[in-house]
């Protein structure tokens, strides 16, 4: 064969194999405009538009009431109302009680909830507020969290056994990433006389917190608290506007005066 028509044969499977790679180009071109056109227009999970591209919402709301007064000063009627109200909200609810509420539940309370509810007594120690657990007070138990002033005993009245009750410290030493969006509801006395325990939860990412300007007795803390998660989870208010809302509608403590308040990052 002549020397010309061998060049002109290699020129000819060069034309070719370049228009071979060009139409191989633009066929995985539209192959991958077509998936993804698929995987836009039909997600394999579900989407939510409040979740600004992160993983995908699975609308699951989980909330805890963490009753330590269930000993001593039972409500089952304000436990089986929480509990049907955030339920109608889509929550999924989970109750510790009486006894169960110890130093160490409390350490390794599971992360997650999006409003958790104490159910405690709470006090004044010096400038410090104690929440009061459902667990009798030994000396010899936590022996470094009395130590280190992170526990200590206490008494809800002067007839009352003694108790373990926690502080600030132990919300940030022994309670740590238990709070990331989480709603915080304290319905004990003094809730928001601790700036440096509110200021604790709100470092630990928490949402907010609730709780009363003064002593409160048990009966409107329940009655109200029923009212403020009607408020923010069936009528959907903002919490100012369920604090308001709430303390219009209960009043004050009728023995104490003491009104909710509230706090937010």
């Amino acid at each position: 064969m002549p020397a010309g028509s061998k060049h002109k044969e290699f020129a000819q499977k060069e034309q070719m194999r370049k228009i071979y790679l060009v139409v191989t180009f633009l066929v995985l071109v539209l192959i991958v405009a077509a998936v993804s056109y698929v995987l836009v227009t039909n997600p394999l999970t579900p989407s939510s538009s409040e979740n600004n591209g992160d993983l995908p919402s699975t609308n699951v709301l989980n909330a805890a009431l963490i009753d330590a007064l269930y000993s001593t000063l039972p409500d089952d009627e304000f436990t089986d109302s929480l509990k049907e109200t955030l339920e109608t909200a889509g929550f999924e609810v989970d109750v510790f009680q009486g006894t169960e509420v110890t130093v160490d539940f409390l350490k390794n309370v599971p992360s997650g909830y999006d409003l958790i509810v104490l159910r405690m007594h709470s006090a004044l120690h010096y400038d410090d507020l104690y929440l009061f657990t459902g667990e009798p007070y030994s000396v010899n138990k936590y022996t470094d969290e009395q130590y280190f002033r992170l526990v200590k005993e206490a008494y809800a009245t002067d007839n009352s056994d003694a108790v373990f009750a926690v502080n600030w410290g132990f919300v940030k030493r022994c309670m740590a990433e238990k709070f990331n969006d989480t709603l915080i509801v304290m319905m004990g006395c003094d809730g928001t006389s601790d700036s440096t325990l509110i200021d604790e939860f709100l470092n630990q990412d928490a949402v907010g917190y609730i709780s009363w300007d003064g002593p409160v007795s048990i009966g409107h803390s329940d009655s109200a608290t029923l009212q403020l998660v009607k408020c923010l989870y069936l009528d959907e208010l903002s919490v100012r506007d369920a604090i308001q809302n709430t303390n219009l509608q209960m009043g004050a403590d009728p023995e104490w005066g003491s009104y909710l308040e509230y706090y937010i990052p």
